[in-house]
């Protein structure tokens, strides 16, 4: 995933019938649900999150 000029990789494990989890290597954060599109937009959303954090932290 692309935001801004960084690269983010969003790894999905699918752990038994309805467990999946994401991880993001790059910000060594991980999210748990009960399905890949749930755990997917889940962790695109915490980049996007962090980002903004990041861009604000900058600004001021």
């Amino acid at each position: 995933m692309r935001v801004g000029d960084k690269e983010y990789e969003i790894l999905i494990r699918r752990q038994g019938e309805q467990v999946y989890s994401a991880f993001c290597p790059q910000l060594e954060l991980i999210v748990k649900g009960t399905a890949h599109q749930q755990v997917e937009e889940k962790m695109r959303q915490l980049i996007i999150e962090h980002v903004a954090k990041e861009e604000k932290k900058k600004e001021g």
